[in-house]
């Protein structure tokens, strides 16, 4: 066996780990079915490398007669003009082996009816309340937009089968890949998803590209100079879309959107000065042929393979909506680019740094470039350092991916190690930066964001991240123990949600009964006493467990016949399930009774806290920024407030105002609730409504 097929044997043997540990673990956010959770680990990795957007997984299988229409899930892009399919051919099995071409063209064909099926009247004979029905729903809602349809078929297996011949359906495109776990590899664990864009300039013009060679002044890399006619820079987002983009500059743009008006301005009204106003692109390549002809001393670039952009992603994005959308001839419009051939060696060091120092003009913040950033890289020491009580066992930040099977087989030689390595770090308390991501934003509140998926979602914690910390801040001990104890609560919240089988939406329940927790309590959870037991009690396990049925039910009703996944992204959602009333237990968890101040827990000097306290609490931070300012106006002017109840309904606007990530004491709470009610009691209403 070859080292690559050795490499990809571990790699194969990781991702099976990884699917029967969620299966059996508690962590999985699917049902039981093992190739739904193969489907969410892949589909998560190719959301990360570009190869999709926002995919969901949802299983559907049914039989029309002589022919099957299936599905393991769906992803629609940000402009709706693409919609993947996906489609799983799991096999499971201990070995790396290979899958028979036939079994994956019938998956495509399966899927191809489903898609069919979808676009039809699939939607009227399913039930609104259970998964398949978002899915179908979300499909035949983008119908008169799509303008490519997708089927993407994942297997674990080995395929000989590199392509499955383009169709269309409807008129509209449709196109198959087919990715095994050798493309798998390649794309995500090699870390080369770049290796996949291979450009071939006389295809577009017959010489090449024109260029210039820039000096040799470093042995690190090569520049040249060139002019990119916009059609071609058009033709090649339109192939590969945001896998052209380097991924610290992609994931700027989808935390901070795509397109620049400015730029389109341009391209619509004066597309023959667009190369006088516009700055160009940045790209890297990993190899490059240059056509030289040694009489006239003219360059031109034929072939590259490994395209990045690196600087320039609103632009390219910005001409392809400008051809596509306003049908802008592009004749006259040309792009300036350096394009840099990086040695193999510096990959990792160069291309980060010239993207940080390229998008400079841009303000993105060092923290986009998570990978190195060194938030995670502390967060990852901390992993390996603080054990968890009793100094037998400690979680696993796996900062990149595959890092912990390669710390199992750097420190475990022998069975015995390899048995003590996974005793004192079990599989189940390895997390990643998209889990890390989620932890964190439930528990402030943001199930929304949470709700985005996994690279959106990182890509606003990061960006979050750099804006409400400090430049130089980095997590401390006890940040790191709060963050496992966030883990632990978010880890039982999706572990409810699969014990309770919900049919649909379990992610979706999972992150906002965290937050909903957060927000009830008033964010006074002993996240000290979890760290220290490295569970929860029984009683707040009951607690959400029951709140799961009511936070699903209000997140279907409230969404108004919308698409509920599509729901659960808005701030819309999470305002109305932060409005319920949820009753909280006579005798309350004994995690609930502590107050937050930075990244420790002080537990009150007085008794715990009660559900009364928590109930005003809760009224409280059901009256907005306004009402609170119009409040204590109002006091003031007719005094019917002390001077000092005008001033707590002053600073309860303020943290209204700041949504609540301060929540009121159980003191300011009871004097609020003690200010709502005379200003109900003297007839007074805010906001087109009385103070109830």
């Amino acid at each position: 066996m070859s080292s690559a097929d050795i490499d990809i044997a571990a790699f194969r043997s990781s991702l099976i780990a990884d699917i029967n540990e969620a299966r059996t673990g508690g962590s999985a956010t699917l049902p039981d079915f093992s190739e739904n959770i193969f489907t969410d680990i892949c589909t998560s990795w190719l959301s990360e490398v570009a190869v999709t957007e926002n995919p969901e997984v949802c299983h559907f299988e049914r039989s029309f007669g002589s022919t099957t229409a299936r599905s393991n899930g769906y992803a629609v892009s940000d402009d709706e003009t693409i919609i993947d399919v996906f489609v799983a051919c799991f096999g499971g099995s201990e070995q790396l082996g290979s899958i028979p071409p036939e079994d994956v063209r019938r998956a495509s064909r399966q899927a191809r009816t489903f898609l069919e099926k979808a676009r039809g009247e699939l939607l009227n004979s399913l039930d609104p309340a259970a998964a398949d029905y978002g899915m179908v729903e979300r499909i035949r809602h983008t119908k008169g937009m799509a303008e490519k349809y997708r089927i993407i078929v994942l297997t674990d297996s080995r395929c000989s089968l590199n392509a499955i011949e383009s169709d269309e359906i409807d008129g509209v495109a449709l196109s198959f890949e087919v990715i095994d776990v050798e493309r798998l590899y390649r794309l995500v664990q090699a870390g080369l998803p770049r290796d996949e864009i291979l450009v071939d300039f006389t295809s577009y013009v017959q010489d090449g590209l024109s260029c210039l060679h820039a000096p040799e002044i470093s042995a690190d890399y090569d520049a040249y100079l060139a002019l990119i006619p916009g059609e071609i820079l058009y033709q090649l987002y339109d192939r590969y879309g945001p896998r052209l983009l380097e991924k610290n500059v992609r994931s700027f743009l989808q935390a901070r959107g795509k397109v620049n008006k400015g730029i389109r301005d341009t391209l619509r009204t004066r597309p023959d000065r667009f190369l006088a106003y516009n700055n160009g692109i940045v790209a890297t390549v990993d190899e490059i042929e240059v056509r030289h002809d040694h009489e006239t001393g003219a360059r031109h670039i034929t072939r590259v393979r490994g395209l990045q952009i690196v600087n320039g992603g609103q632009t390219t994005a910005s001409i392809h909506r400008a051809r596509r959308d306003d049908k802008v001839d592009l004749s006259s419009v040309y792009v300036p680019a350096k394009i840099s051939l990086i040695d193999a060696g510096k990959i990792d060091e160069i291309v980060p740094a010239i993207s940080l120092y390229a998008n400079s003009q841009n303000n993105i913040q060092m923290a986009d470039f998570s990978a190195n950033d060194p938030y995670h890289v502390e967060i990852s020491r901390l992993s390996a350092q603080v054990w968890c009580p009793g100094e037998q066992t400690r979680w696993f930040y796996e900062r990149t991916r595959g890092e912990y099977e390669v710390e199992k087989s750097r420190t475990a030689k022998t069975p015995a190690q390899v048995r003590r390595f996974n005793e004192r770090t079990p599989r189940q308390r390895k997390f990643d930066k998209v889990e890390l991501a989620k932890f964190l934003l439930s528990w402030d509140q943001r199930p929304d964001k949470v709700s985005l998926g996994g690279q959106k979602c990182f890509s606003w914690f990061m960006q979050d991240l750099s804006e409400t910390h400090s430049k130089g801040w980095l997590p401390d001990e006890p940040y790191y123990r709060n963050t496992i104890a966030k883990a632990i609560l978010y880890k039982q919240a999706v572990s409810i949600t699969r014990k309770e089988a919900f049919p649909a939406y379990r992610a979706q329940v999972a992150t906002y009964v965290v937050a909903y927790l957060s927000h009830r309590t008033g964010r006074q959870i002993d996240l000290e006493r979890i760290w220290k037991v490295q569970d929860i009690s029984d009683e707040l396990v009951q607690l959400m467990r029951g709140w799961s049925y009511e936070i699903r039910d209000a997140i279907v009703e409230t969404s108004n016949g919308k698409n509920v996944t599509e729901w659960c992204k808005k701030a819309d959602c999470w305002k109305a399930i932060r409005a319920l009333g949820l009753a909280l237990p006579k005798s309350l968890p004994p995690e609930v009774g502590s107050a937050e101040t930075g990244s420790t827990k002080v537990r009150k000097d007085n008794a715990d806290l009660t559900p009364a306290e928590l109930d005003a609490m809760h009224r409280c931070q059901g009256v907005s920024a306004q009402d609170w300012i119009a409040i204590s106006q109002w006091g003031a002017e007719t005094g019917h407030l002390k001077d000092w109840q005008s001033g707590i309904a002053a600073t309860l606007s303020g943290y209204a105002a700041r949504d609540w990530t301060k929540a009121p004491s159980p003191k300011q709470a009871k004097r609020g609730v003690e200010i709502l009610q005379i200003a109900e009691a003297e007839g007074a209403s805010f906001g087109n409504k009385k103070t109830t």
